[in-house]
Order: C-alpha cells, then structure tokens, then sequence
C-alpha cells in the first residue's frame, strides 16, 4: 500500500510539470529602480530606461521597481489556455519575497507574489499579436535581502485536461492519506487512483500519445469517483474566501495600502476564472484607503460586492485591539465601520469579524447588541498557552446581560492540530481537522472555514478553489462547500433554536502575547491622551453650538482625527507588536491627531468664552466630567498675572503660585467646584495680603525648588 501511495506521489510531480505544454521565456525587459507613475500603460515611453536580462540583481530596503516588456501572442497559441509566470523575487534565504503588481496593457490583472505566481491571460490578450506586461514590483523592509534575483519570466501555454487530471488525483490522495489504514474508503479511492495512474503513458512524457491518456485517465476517474459518492452522512465546510491584511506590522501602513490593491486585484481576477468564488474582506479603512488610492479598483469591487460575489462584513472600522482601548473608542469603531459600509455599499453588517485580536473586553456583547449587531467570529482565543478554551460555538454573555452567538474557525491553516487559524489552506487536512478539533458536534454540523493566505494580504489560490471543487463530496471527508459568512451565522442560528447552547459569561482571555498590556508605552499613553482630548473638544464643539445658535461644529476636522486614532487601535499597532517604523509613524499620526483635537477644543473655549457676559476680568473654568469637581488649573504665565489670584461668591481668595515646569513659567490656581459637563466663571482679583506669596516654585521631572529649597 505505501509503494502504491509513493509510487503515485512520484508520478504526480511528472504530471504536475507536464500541464505547461509549451513555454516561451521572457528574456529581456526595460527596467528603472524607482516608482513611475503612469508607466502601467501599453503607450508609456521607458526608452530611456535600462535593461535588464532575466536572472539580474534588483532592489534593496524598500525599493520600487519597474519592469517592462512586449510580448508576442503565438499565432497558435489563440484559443487555448495562456498563463503568465514570473518570480520576480524569491526568498534566496531571506525571510521574505518581493510583492509585484501585474499589469497586462495597463489592466491591473493581478498580483504576483510567493503564492500567485502564475496568471491567466483572459481571451481579449490571447486574441492579440502581442501584448505589453508592466511589474511594479516592492522588494519589502523586513528580513530582505540586499537585492534579490528576478529568476523567472515566461509565456505558457497550459494543457487544462492535465491540470484538471492533477487537481483532482492530488486532491483525492491527499484525502485517503486522512483515512485510516482501514477505512475501506480509503482502499477503495486509492484503487480508483491506482487504475487511472496506471491508464497514463508514462512511457512517453509530453507526447500526444501522453497527453491522450491523461484525458483518459481523467474521465475514467471522474466516472468512477462519482460510483464511490453514495450519500454518505457527514459534516459539512461552509468555505469562505478571505485575506487578513495587517492595518500595519512588518510593513507600514503605507505598504498595507498597496497590499490591498495587490489582494484584491488577484481577488477580482480569481472570481472571472471561478464563477462560484465568494470572498470577504472586513476592513472599511482599507476599503477607503482603496477608493482614494486606486478608484477604478473601487468600482470593480463596489459591482462584485452588489451581485453578491464579493462580502463587506466585520462592522467596525478597523479589526480593533478591544482591551487597552476606550469604551467610547470601540463604539467609534462599530460607528465608523457600520456608517461607511452602509453609505458606500448599502450593508448593513451583523457579524464581527476578529479572527486575530489579542483578547476581547466583557463589554463587547453589549456594544454588538446596541448597535445591531448578532454575530461573532473569531480563531485567535484558541492561542493560550496553558488552558484550551471550552467551547467552539457558543452564546457569549456580556456584562449587561446581552448576549450574541460565536463561533471559531478550527481549521489549523498552516499551523498544527489543536491551533486554530483564519489562514485556511482548504485542503484535506484542514478540512478534516476542522472537524475533529470541533467540540460542539452534538449541536451543529455545518462549520465556517476562511481559506487564503493572510496577515499580508495574497488571499486565496487557484490551488485552494481547485481542491475545495474536488472536495464537493469525497467519501471520508467533510462536503465543502464556498459560501458567505452572515447567511450561514443565520442558518446556524436557526439551527441552535431550542438547544442548550453553552454560555461563556465574561472576558475572553488570551493566555500569550500579555506583553501587549506594557509594550511600545508611548503609543498607548498617546492613544489615551487622544481619546481624552476627543471626548473634550467634542464636548465643548456641542456646547458652543447649543448656547451660540451656531454651527460651526469642525464634524469633518474631528472625523478625519478620530479615523487616525482607530487606526492606530489596530491590534498590532496599539498592542506593539509592530516593527518599530510603525511606532514611529504613530508618533507623527499622533502629533496630527492633537493638533486637529486642540485646534477644535481652543477654538469652541474662544467661542464660549467671547460670549460669557462679566463685569471684571475673569478665569472661565470648563468641566468637561460627569460630576462636579474643583481642583488645580494652570494659567499660561503673562505679567498681568502677577500677585493675581481668584475669588468665590462669598469673597474667598483661592490660593495662586508662580510655578516653572519644563522651563515655562505658569499661573497654579485653586478652583472651587465646577459643575458637571459645565463651566464656571472665577473674577480675577489681587490676592489679599495673607496670600501674598510671590515666591516660584520649579517643578522638573527631578527637582522641586523654592527660595528657602
């Protein structure tokens, strides 16, 4: 049994190589090592440009290349299947490859990267003499080589019966080896295999005798899988198509922008060649990094997501962390995700899609259920360290008593057994494994299964679409199935009515990645002092346009501030667990984000301010709190200030000090209680003799000092 297992896994690589029945190298191209707007088109002029043979050296940290070429249609070649192949930038070592764009006379066909190396020509190139093909490839920042090796570039022209004979037989042995030794499925797929090996010709490879075979091969195996198809009672996938894309991580944000295009361009591509295809993407922040970046891209993806192909899901803004963030943040994030995805594709999200945050707040229940939101979907829980999580689908409690129904992915991806993934690979294994990782088997039999390659965008493969066809109904192996996420929570909570469906009543807990709470400080002390200067300035925008009557409330100033600052709450970037680039772009994304929040803030005080009526001059204190409260408040020092203090109703001087903190000088005063989300007006009066105390004090990090200290 194992030499017959063997001996089939030695032919499928003889078959493998045999679906590019004919090949042309690309051996030259016109080459510039920096980014050149425009110079996808078919007309664009790169005369001037060097050249640069197939196997040359390119890029280095962070470099943009352009690759050019003209490449002619065999005349022959017209109605067959044309496929494009380039490795523009392998790893040689390295920790990671090159990520090109592809374009075909100026169409973004696809991306070309580790997973998608290939890409089909459609009809109307095929049709032509010759076409242009334009690479914009980005060599990466993290764990690069100093120049990679473009290694590979060639036109070929694809034998489909053999490539379907491979995808098939590939898949089908991949199946069996998930059966046990026993398991008269398995012997029984594996003849079946056997026999159509055994009707191939190997003894002249690439021949048309060859070729004549495989097409024998195939339809005597289809036939005979069909007979092995006999209804079997078994589980079922619902397989959804899905690239998680990284806000920011070991690249920046402005790289994730490109990313995206890159993903959804093959996304798009992918859904021509497979019609049943379904993808989803959650991220409305990258969809609107999308729209401004590349609006014709937009457009394609508005028109799939309309016919249904395509499924904008997740509700918030970003795949948000949800611990170290605010309450009022995380509302953000539900209030800008949902606003956009219904204003720009008429959805209405009731799933959160989280499969990677690390950990999630008690209060989150409370927040879906107030905003619309049913469903939850998650895999990352399953990453603790030392206790397995009890339940894989089940109703989750908040702190206010809402409940909304969860499940996890238990596909490992390209990880182990007993650790989930939203990175779903779609074949045998996954599928399988996927259900026996599953603990509530008693309760329902339909599973959720991402698949496509993640964390930097790629998504899904041919490969994956290929073996999720074959797995319609092989005997031994759960039925998949592509489909979408929100019809199927809807059908699994029809199918949980009247159950006893397990409760989890409190935080979900992830036992690793805790140096998230402590790490990159500054971040999260930014992101907190954000999120207090947003609370107030909107506070006081609201309060000067009730008491003036007018409306002047900067709603488009503070949206834009508030976008940065979810954002940055993504769960790599908040938590720091980015490279430290990112980091550094969130120090300037946060002086932006404070400079839009104090210009808000000082204009509304100005406002209020110029309309409060007083006799004498005076010091107008704001309470931007839900409760009175006094306090110190610190004036920016000004000679007028000098031997000045404040008084109260019944005539009380409060105590005043000159202080010096980090070389500025300022005004310390005491203030009496302020009402709640209000303000109060203290006179400014000279201080009474028994105040009088014109001695500084210096406040620094290190020093107290006064005359006498």
């Amino acid at each position: 049994m194992f030499f017959t297992v063997g001996k089939i896994q030695k032919q499928l690589k003889e078959i493998k190589a045999s679906i590019h029945r004919e090949r042309r190298d690309i051996l030259q191209f016109k080459y510039i090592e920096s980014d050149s707007p425009g110079a996808q088109a078919a007309d664009f002029d790169d005369s001037t440009w060097k050249d640069f043979p197939l196997g040359g050296l390119w890029g280095g940290y962070d470099k943009i290349a352009w690759f050019r070429s003209r490449i002619p249609i065999p005349e022959d070649w017209r109605d067959e299947k044309v496929i494009l192949r380039f490795i523009v930038g392998p790893r040689d070592g390295y920790g990671s490859t090159a990520e090109t764009q592809l374009y075909v006379n100026g169409f973004p066909l696809q991306a070309i990267d580790v997973w998608h190396e290939e890409a089909w020509l459609p009809p109307e190139y095929t049709q032509l003499d010759e076409i242009v093909v334009a690479l914009r490839a980005w060599n990466g920042i993290y764990l690069t080589p100093p120049q990679r090796r473009f290694k590979e570039a060639a036109l070929i022209r694809v034998d489909q019966p053999t490539e379907r004979f491979y995808y098939l037989t590939d898949t089908l042995l991949k199946a069996l080896q998930q059966l046990d030794e026993n398991d008269l499925r398995r012997t029984k797929l594996l003849d079946l295999l056997h026999s159509a090996f055994v009707t191939v010709d190997f003894f002249e490879p690439r021949s048309p005798s060859y070729y004549s075979s495989v097409v024998e091969a195939l339809n005597q195996l289809t036939e005979g899988l069909k007979e092995l198809q006999v209804g079997e009672i078994k589980p079922s996938v619902n397989a959804i198509g899905h690239s998680h894309i990284d806000m920011a991580w070991m690249w920046q944000s402005h790289h994730t922008r490109e990313k995206a295009r890159r993903t959804f361009s093959t996304m798009l591509h992918l859904m021509r060649q497979y019609p049943e295809f379904r993808y989803l993407h959650s991220s409305p922040q990258l969809y609107q990094f999308v729209k401004q970046d590349d609006p014709e891209l937009y457009a394609r993806i508005k028109e799939k997501i309309a016919s249904g192909e395509w499924e904008a899901t997740g509700g918030w803004w970003v795949e948000s962390d949800t611990n170290i963030a605010g309450g009022e943040s995380l509302v953000r994030q539900v209030l800008f995700g949902k606003r956009f995805l219904r204003r720009e594709f008429g959805v209405d999200s009731k799933v959160l899609w989280m499969p990677d945050t690390f950990g999630f707040s008690w209060v989150i229940p409370q927040l879906m259920k107030k905003s619309g939101m049913e469903y939850f979907a998650c895999s990352s829980i399953h990453w603790s360290k030392f206790n397995r999580f009890p339940h894989d689908t089940f109703h989750w409690r908040g702190m206010d008593g809402s409940e909304v129904l969860v499940t996890f992915f238990t596909a490992p991806g390209e990880t182990i057994k007993n650790h989930y993934n939203y990175n779903g690979l779609a074949n045998p294994y996954d599928v399988k494994t996927a259900w026996e990782h599953y603990r509530q088997k008693d309760l329902n039999t339909e599973l959720l299964m991402p698949f496509g390659w993640g964390d930097g965008g790629g998504g899904p493969t041919r490969e994956m679409l290929e073996a999720i066809r074959v797995q319609a109904d092989i005997p031994g192996i759960p039925r998949v199935h592509i489909g979408t996420v929100e019809p199927y929570f809807e059908r699994l909570a029809e199918r949980l009515t009247d159950k006893e469906v397990p409760v989890w009543d409190g935080e979900m807990y992830l036992e690793a990645i805790r140096g998230v709470y402590t790490s990159q400080a500054y971040n999260k002390r930014a992101n907190r002092q954000a999120e207090r200067l947003y609370h107030d300035a909107e506070w006081l925008c609201s309060l000067a346009d009730t008491l003036t009557g007018e409306k002047e409330y900067p709603q488009s100033e503070l949206n834009a501030g508030w976008e940065m600052i979810l954002h940055n709450q993504f769960h790599d970037v908040l938590p720091g667990t980015s490279i430290p680039q990112v980091v550094e772009d969130c120090r300037h994304d946060y002086e932006r984000i404070e400079q839009i929040g104090q210009k808000a803030r000082t204009q509304a005080e100005s406002t209020l301010a110029s309309r409060i009526l007083t006799n004498e001059q005076a010091v107008v204190v704001f309470n931007p709190l839900a409760w009175s409260r006094g306090g110190l408040v610190q004036l920016p020092w000004s000679e007028s200030l000098a031997g000045k203090t404040i008084s109260i109703e019944n005539g009380k001087h409060l105590l005043s000090q000159p202080v010096e903190s980090a070389g500025e000088k300022k005004l310390l005063l005491e203030v009496d209680a302020v009402p709640s989300l209000g303000y109060r007006t203290f006179p400014l009066v000279s201080r009474s003799s028994e105040h009088v105390d014109d001695q500084e004090m210096i406040v620094a990090p290190t020093l107290l000092e006064n005359a006498f200290y």
